[in-house]
């Protein structure tokens, strides 16, 4: 996955983010937090939750706004140290605390951090007591920038320094004093593929004093043993007892301190330890909750007795001092209150006096009422200073009843808004967070459903009542039915005998159809052979006459004495050409009648050549001329006479134009081939002057021709259109030019 499918991933714990507010808030106090968040993406309540997080877009924004804000591009780094200081309780004491010292804390390093951020992976290795290396290689690379980078310098640095320093004592920033030492001699924004960190810091003090204690150990037992061998007895008797006390005084000295860090690491543990519980108490207060609201929802079949139950349920179960369930009326045309906790006679008064009118969006201006057709929850933390809503009368009210703090949320069933379920604090325990938002929104569903369930169970009920009624009725009709139904039974059958009959002499209508189609194309090729005739004698004229003539020049060489052998065999040689001329004219003419077995993929350019060759004789004495153009391989797949049937129709059909004209104008036909979107197109187009508009759409049909009975049949152009759209199948169209007719094939 690159790293702008990324950008949009939540990557980065509210934690982080929380560090900063809170330096922000202790140095900055100038910034506009809420602008900040805005421009961010980012809500209060959002931050405040350490189980909410962040993406790499958000921020990125909320650090460019803070920059921009403060003129500080380092504060990154005084964000990632001021973590060691005594504001900052939850984001990382609760982790590290426990860990005894910074080097185990080092060696968990992995762990601690994917509860801050998933964007990379922290790898770490201890080289000394007191040193630690740290590789931070990222999940895709170019998703961080640098300033994470600073970040994770300080956040390093914080680690060391809460275990160096009394946290009551330490100043956020010290100023050059038991700072760690960290190298950095791989950076991801220098070129290299990870973030390599070199950490040294100072050792703690029972490390230094169990030191001592173990020099003085041997230094002070060194200088007793050599007094002894010496003879020095009045001096020994002195130096034992002051050895040994000094030895006992660091000794002292080393574990009480040991002590202590051990004890700080316990208590650090133990706060993690009350924080976990009160969060373990938290979830199961919810499960509980949601377990018994469905337990109890599920037993309750109207709506007056379940909303009040729903109400005992949040005032035992949940921490909120208040809350309140509206919902709409039946004709859904304002709020009213449904149930309620918390309350007194003067604060429901005061909600019961509210109009949250639903028609039209003037009143949207109401928070419940944005709730509500808007169908999104609102999370407020401190009404003073929720300038938003301040012109919402249900905050103003809120606010006269002294109430803090307020999540709304909708409550559907199946997408429809039904109500506005609320939850009020009014003395401030703790930040309403984006779960708190999550439970309640959950706890609204499970209330939408109960609701549609109330009045799926009313509605049931009264159609149980009105079904009774109406299956005595339909009992009555159907036995009416029965007697109706045996008659039209009756009428069944005797209809379905009509049809049988109906749809024989249907079936025997087709094949009569069938029949008569098969007649027209009969009647076609017996046209067309007529036609063929006239062009066989116009084909055999010209080869006849040749022969004619060698057969009269045979004699005149024999009287004039030049009757030889040479002479003999060209004309031989001629009169062979002729009658292989006649025979291949034979040949092409019987093929066009042969009837074709089988459909196969044949030339088109090849089919019109063999058809223009039956004709070409009888149209250039008519000074006919033909132009044929083709491009690409055109080719169709079905009867190749058939088709060449279709284009003699369409020339003899341009050939009767030009003679009904009786114009001495040139008389020309265009034929063109090509292919057009992967079909083949064969366009035949004349100058006779076109058809006429009156009878363009009829010359398909059969039978119709302008020509007379004498003349034409009638049949040429529907056996045509037969052929083509039918048979192949394809389209054949007509349509006229500016000095003729153009008849066009797709297939």
């Amino acid at each position: 996955m690159s790293a702008e499918n990324l950008a949009d991933e939540p990557l980065y714990n509210s934690r982080i983010i929380n560090s900063f507010i809170l330096l922000i808030k202790r140095n900055y106090s100038y910034i506009d937090i809420p602008e900040l968040l805005a421009y961010a993406g980012m809500q209060e309540y959002e931050v405040a939750d350490q189980g909410h997080w962040f993406s790499q877009q958000q921020v990125d924004r909320f650090y460019e706004k803070l920059v921009q804000m403060t003129g500080n591009p380092r504060i990154a780094r005084e964000a990632g140290r001021y973590a060691a200081s005594p504001d900052v309780l939850g984001p990382m004491r609760q982790y590290i605390l426990g860990m005894v010292d910074a080097a185990n804390t080092f060696d968990i390093i992995s762990k601690t951090t994917a509860g801050f951020t998933r964007s990379s992976r922290y790898e770490s290795r201890p080289i000394a007591s007191n040193a630690v290396e740290i590789v931070v290689t990222p999940l895709v690379p170019g998703l961080e920038k640098p300033y994470q980078c600073e970040n994770r310098i300080g956040f390093f640095e914080a680690i060391v320094l809460i275990f160096n320093h009394k946290i009551n004592d330490l100043q956020y920033l010290p100023e050059n004093q038991h700072l760690p030492t960290i190298q950095h001699p791989e950076c991801l924004f220098q070129g290299d593929s990870v973030c390599r960190y070199v950490v040294t810091w100072d050792k703690a003090l029972y490390h230094f004093l169990k030191r001592m204690r173990n020099l003085f150990l041997l230094l002070l037992g060194g200088v007793n043993l050599v007094l002894g061998l010496a003879g020095g007895w009045d001096l020994l008797a002195v130096s034992v007892p002051t050895s040994v006390s000094l030895f006992l005084v660091l000794a002292l000295a080393a574990s009480t301190s040991e002590k202590e860090s051990l004890k700080a690491s316990l208590n650090g543990t133990k706060d993690s330890l009350d924080h976990l519980l009160d969060q373990i108490e938290l979830n199961f207060n919810n499960a509980m909750l949601t377990h018994e609201i469905g337990n109890r929802l599920a037993s309750y079949r109207r709506l007056e007795d379940m909303l009040p139950a729903v109400a005992e349920i949040m005032q035992h179960r949940l921490d909120y001092d208040r809350g309140l369930i509206l919902l709409a009326d039946r004709d859904r045309t304002r709020l009213e209150v449904g149930a309620s906790y918390g309350y007194t006679e003067n604060e429901l008064g005061c909600l019961l006096g509210m109009e949250w009118t639903l028609e039209g969006r003037g009143g949207a201006r109401d928070v419940y009422l944005a709730c509500f057709l808007d169908q999104r929850p609102f999370l407020v933390n401190d009404l003073e200073a929720a300038v938003e809503y301040a012109a919402s009368p249900s905050l103003a009210c809120a606010k006269a009843t002294g109430t803090r703090a307020f999540i709304c949320c909708p409550i559907l069933s199946e997408e429809v808004p039904l109500g506005v379920l609320a939850v009020e604090s009014v003395q401030t325990r703790r930040p309403l967070l984006e779960r708190d938002m999550s439970l309640l929104t959950g706890l609204a569903s499970f209330i939408g459903i109960s609701i549609r369930n109330c009045e799926l169970i009313s509605a049931l009920e009264t159609a149980n009542s009105e079904l009774e009624l109406r299956v005595a009725k339909r009992t009555e009709d159907l036995e009416q039915s029965r007697a109706t139904l045996a008659l039209q039974h009756e009428e069944l059958e005797r209809t379905y005998f009509d049809l049988e009959e109906e749809t024989a002499q249907r079936v025997a209508a087709l094949e009569e159809l069938r029949d008569k189609e098969r007649m027209l194309l009969q009647q076609g090729r017996l046209a067309a052979l007529g036609e063929m005739l006239s062009n066989i004698a116009h084909q055999w004229r010209q080869p006849l006459n040749e022969l004619g003539l060698i057969v009269q020049e045979l004699p005149m060489m024999y009287d004039k004495g030049s009757f030889d052998a040479d002479y003999l065999k060209g004309n031989v040689q001629k009169f062979m050409k002729v009658l292989a001329h006649l025979s291949k004219t034979i040949d092409d003419f019987r093929n066009f009648f042969r009837p074709d077995k089988e459909k196969t993929t044949f030339p088109v350019q090849q089919v019109l050549e063999n058809t223009l060759g039956l004709i070409q004789e009888s149209f250039r004495q008519l000074d006919i001329h033909i132009e044929v153009q083709a491009s690409g391989q055109a080719t169709v797949y079905g009867h190749p006479n058939e088709f060449s049937q279709v284009i003699l129709n369409i020339l003899f059909n341009a050939r009767d134009a030009f003679l009904a004209r009786r114009e001495n104008g040139p008389r020309e036909i265009a034929i063109r081939i090509c292919e057009e979107a992967g079909k083949a197109v064969l366009t035949i187009a004349d100058n006779a002057g076109g058809i006429s508009e009156e009878i363009i759409d009829k010359i398909f049909d059969p039978y119709f021709t302008t020509r007379g009975p004498e003349q034409g049949t009638g049949i040429g152009l529907y056996m045509s259109k037969i052929i083509i759209e039918k048979n192949i199948p394809g389209r054949l169209s007509v349509r006229n030019t500016g000095e003729g007719a153009e008849f066009r094939i797709e297939v």
